[in-house]
């Protein structure tokens, strides 16, 4: 085989030729690393795979457990989610310490039985009329409770009574848990044996039964 600078390495030897210091220094290093042999022939032969194994690890060093203590936390603990009973939950929370007005909620009911009743709605709503006299419609039937409203706005525009108060219920007793009275009530308001004496309408106040009540403006 050809080696043109095999004729190097002589002349170094016998000084005809300098290596550079940094050339000689990593010839020195190289020359005092041993080097090692990994061929395959190095490996003994007909070993099972255990022994190879072994074999190949005769020279890793374990380095042995950590002195750290592991922390040791309390397992979490996975609780099921019912969307629908948080959002109840939640609106209920809100009900109580929140400031909801009854317009705002679905049992709000108003009317304008008189054309010039919606200018009198926002004072009504409001509870700046006083409450003359009031009315507990409960346990009636829808013949009797028609005919009991029917006197008693009848009595109080007699008496000169300006506002009243007529108590429906939300119909919580009821099967469908639905206010039969409360939508009764609306249309018999709107009717023309009483829309002669009804100026407006409106849901009560919480204070005066919300939902379950309406207050009703008498024309003078």
């Amino acid at each position: 085989m050809d080696k043109p600078f095999a004729i190097l390495e002589q002349w170094v030897r016998e000084g005809r030729i300098r290596l550079s210091y940094q050339a000689a220094q990593a010839a020195t290093e190289a020359a005092e690393v041993e080097p090692r042999d990994f061929s395959v022939e190095a490996m003994p032969g007909n070993l099972s795979d255990t022994e190879l194994f072994d074999f190949a690890m005769k020279d890793v060093k374990a380095l042995g457990w950590s002195a750290v203590p592991l922390h040791n936390r309390p397992p979490v603990e996975i609780q099921g989610q019912d969307e629908e009973q948080d959002a109840l939950r939640v609106l209920e929370e809100f009900l109580r310490k929140g400031n909801v007005d009854i317009e705002d909620t679905a049992e709000y009911i108003e009317g304008s039985v008189h054309p010039h009743g919606r200018l009198y709605l926002d004072d009504l709503r409001s509870g700046r009329f006083s409450v003359r006299a009031h009315l507990d419609l409960h346990g009636l039937s829808l013949q009797d409770a028609r005919f009991v409203l029917e006197e008693f706005l009848l009595a109080s525009v007699r008496r000169g009574f300006t506002c009243v108060r007529v108590i429906h219920g939300r119909g919580l007793h009821s099967q469908k848990h639905h206010s039969v009275l409360k939508e009764n009530i609306q249309r018999w308001l709107c009717t023309r044996r009483m829309s002669r004496h009804v100026t407006a309408y409106t849901s009560a106040r919480r204070c005066d039964g919300g939902g379950g009540a309406v207050y009703v403006l008498l024309r003078k």
